[in-house]
């Protein structure tokens, strides 16, 4: 699946081995969010370690990263293909859900983020999925916008404090 974009990037799938930077983006993603303490930030590391390599290893999470020559990995965004229950008019029990979207700040505004998910896209279509679940942060949803996702309505209730 590598493919070359152009002269300067190159777009593939992540590797279990990979687990460093898996964790560090998506600490940062949550660093850009913000409201989190940098301690629970930090907590959360390893329980995303947890979770996300053995997804990866079997394919249920495919993340996909864009490198950049003489720099590495400077963007990366996962499709988590998710059980979900069957519902009128969409029988699938599975539905794919785009997350953990970062792109190093010096490379943004370069269409990274856009290429990663118009690439998860074209994977879950391929696969014969209906649709593609995100929540997006502030500073995503303008990519998301621009390539059809439209927001929904989803309601939450805290039972901690």
């Amino acid at each position: 699946m590598p493919a070359r974009l152009g002269n300067r990037w190159l777009m593939r799938r992540a590797s279990v081995s990979e687990g460093k930077l898996l964790v560090d983006h998506r600490h940062r993603m949550w660093e850009d969010v913000g409201g989190r303490t940098p301690k629970q930030l930090t907590a959360h590391d390893p329980v995303y370690r947890r979770w996300i390599l053995p997804r990866v290893r079997t394919g249920e999470v495919i993340v996909l990263v864009i490198e950049s020559p003489g720099r590495g990995v400077v963007a990366s965004g996962g499709i988590w293909f998710r059980p979900e229950q069957p519902r009128p008019g969409a029988p699938e029990s599975t539905v794919p859900y785009l997350f953990s979207m970062y792109t190093e700040p010096e490379f943004r505004g370069r269409g990274l983020a856009r290429r990663i998910v118009r690439e998860a896209l074209r994977l879950s279509r391929r696969r014969g999925y209906a649709r593609v679940l995100l929540h997006a942060a502030p500073l995503g949803r303008p990519v998301y916008r621009s390539l059809g996702f439209e927001r929904s309505w989803e309601m939450r209730r805290p039972l901690r404090k």
